[in-house]
């Protein structure tokens, strides 16, 4: 049997099935959670671009990108079984790139986010509205969909 890319798998958080965009905003909360700013989720598939979704969120400082980035990258693969294809910008820190496939997440230092505007650049897709306050739900949902360990931590949380 053939592996499965994470554009084909089938992503669940315990019996939830999660839904691409859940995904995306799911990156979304995640960064917020770590105190990122100014989340932007779009929809590029009309496009026909190189990916699907970009998930874009602001940092401070380059210890807050690269804490942000690493917070997004080890919650998809922890508890999501999701690796991205590549990662880039970990040298710099000013812009981290996480990408998945049909997702993209960006995260960056504000002067080089509004060096590159992805959102004008992209604005031809479509914004993906979510508030804080359901980025942060569906993150305690899908938390709180994981499998338990024995001490009612989830996994992640029991490795370290």
């Amino acid at each position: 049997m053939a592996k499965q890319s994470a554009d084909q798998q089938i992503i669940r958080a315990g019996d939830r099935i999660l839904e691409r965009e859940e995904l995306v905003k799911l990156a979304l909360a995640i960064g917020l959670e770590k105190k990122a700013v100014r989340p932007v989720a779009l929809d590029l598939r009309p496009q026909g671009a190189f990916t699907e979704y970009f998930a874009i969120l602001s940092a401070t400082n380059a210890r807050q990108v690269a804490a942000v980035a690493e917070e997004i990258r080890l919650f998809f693969r922890d508890q999501l079984g999701i690796q991205p294809v590549s990662i880039d910008g970990r040298e710099a820190k000013t812009w981290i790139l996480l990408d998945y496939g049909f997702l993209f997440v960006h995260v960056f230092q504000e002067p080089t986010r509004e060096l590159y505007a992805l959102e004008q650049l992209w604005s031809k897709g479509t914004f993906i509205p979510a508030t804080e306050e359901e980025l942060a739900s569906l993150l305690a949902e899908v938390k709180a969909a994981l499998p338990k360990s024995v001490e009612g931590e989830s996994f992640s949380e029991a490795q370290l």
